[in-house]
């Protein structure tokens, strides 16, 4: 057993409680102040510097952490620098797309040391994602869900009281909310379905509808080891397949739900400009979008589903410990007061990120925005992205290929299926 192993099983002990000390931190009740501790990430620095502020006095035996916002184009880069010079932080909030690809520079706590039941008990299904066979990667602290944006207007223009539950619904709106004019150009869209380049969110509107379809995208083979499950068969279809048809459905002159192509504005801007009846985007944009048109009539709704066990995407970050860290255990142990219930709590009510934890998520809150993310965080879940950059440009090809004619969809799908299957060989090299 390492020094840090028996250290956190001291821990454990004296707190009484073996694995769930995550969920146990209390307020300091001592003079004698935590060990500093560095953390690095890519929420806004006053963010998370006012939330360390608030707590610290009260968990000074545990928090002593200082917070460093990284640029998320350079994140990784510069994490990786540091680490060369042996100049890295004691740990970082890790975004759930960097957990394959850097997985070699965190230290997995042991499942002897905090039990694989007391995460799942604690914490909503996509952080999951940072458990391996051998513990835990992260603990989770923020999520940004994917929600729908939807302008009432256009809406009751259309003689549709509701936002679409379902994708049959969406599908089934299209041409009710899309205008065109006499030369049959489009003038007013349903939503941004069916291309990349103008869509702000087209990988992860993707990911959810393939993950909805059925598969993990990226999950275990028969062997164990790590693979694209995108082109894998279900039951009668292929999940994949049946994701990428739908997407690029939107996009094709010929269909009656033609609603989308590639010379319209960025779908985030046609929103807010009241010419977009739908826009999905996270719940983090809410108050951009409110700035961007104050006399915008829309509203949040929870994402379309396909069928009774309902799905969301997230976009999470959990709080990481660094190998190289000189700090571990007191890195440890700023983590499990920083996801604890009190000051998650406090993180919630002043980021407005959505909770990470399930207790958090037992009852909605009153506000009406809120009570929206709340419930896709419950239902949130994403994919072990073996490459964010270039799993990027594979999902940009796999449109792009069915929407130019260049490839079928089935073939569109088996081609991005081994692109990502040398992705993950790269991240594991």
């Amino acid at each position: 057993m390492s020094r840090f192993q028996l250290i956190f099983t001291g821990v454990l002990v004296a707190f009484g409680i073996g694995g769930a000390i995550l969920f146990a931190v209390s307020k300091n009740t001592s003079n004698q102040g935590a060990p500093a501790t560095v953390m690095w990430g890519t929420l806004k620095a006053g963010a998370v510097s006012a939330l360390l502020s608030d707590v610290s006095a009260d968990y000074r035996s545990s928090l002593n952490v200082t917070y460093v916002q990284k640029d998320a184009d350079s994140f990784e880069s510069d994490l990786i620098a540091a680490l060369a010079r042996g100049a890295g932080p004691d740990m970082v909030l890790l975004p759930q797309d960097l957990i394959l690809k850097q997985l070699d520079k965190f230290y997995v706590v042991p499942f002897s040391s905090y039990s694989e039941r007391s995460f799942k008990s604690s914490f909503i299904q996509e952080g999951e994602l940072y458990l391996t066979p051998e513990g835990i990667v992260g603990f989770p602290f923020s999520l940004d869900p994917l929600v729908m944006y939807w302008n009432r207007d256009i809406f009751a223009d259309a003689g549709a009281a509701l936002p679409p539950k379902t994708w049959a619904e969406f599908f089934t709106l299209a041409p009710q909310a899309t205008k065109k004019d006499a030369n049959g150009n489009i003038t007013q869209s349903l939503a941004a379905f069916g291309e990349a380049r103008n869509v702000a969110h087209y990988k992860d509107v993707l990911a959810l509808l393939a993950l909805q379809a059925g598969t993990p995208i990226v999950g275990a083979n028969a062997q164990g080891y790590l693979s694209s499950r995108l082109a894998d068969r279900g039951s009668s279809l292929v999940p994949g397949e049946e994701a990428l048809s739908f997407y690029t459905e939107f996009s094709n002159p010929a269909k009656a739900s033609y609603t989308w192509n590639r010379s319209l504005p960025q779908d985030r801007n046609a929103f807010a400009a009241g010419r977009l009846g739908l826009y999905f985007g996270y719940a983090s944009e809410l108050s951009s979008i409110r700035a961007a048109n104050p006399n915008l009539n829309f509203d949040v709704a929870p994402l379309p589903q396909t069928g009774q066990k309902k799905v969301t995407f997230g976009s999470m970050t959990a709080i990481a410990l660094l190998k190289a860290s000189k700090n571990l255990n007191a890195a440890f142990m700023a983590a499990a007061t920083l996801t604890s219930a009190p000051v998650q709590q406090a993180w919630v009510e002043a980021s407005g990120y959505a909770p990470v934890r399930r207790d958090m998520l037992a009852s909605l809150p009153g506000d009406a925005y809120k009570a929206v993310f709340y419930q896709s965080a419950l239902t949130s879940n994403a994919w072990l992205d073996p490459n964010r950059e270039g799993t990027d440009d594979v999902f940009w090809r796999m449109i792009e290929n069915v929407t130019s004619g260049k490839l079928r969809v089935s073939e569109s799908v088996r081609a991005a299926s081994q692109e990502i299957d040398g992705l993950i060989r790269s991240a594991n090299q």
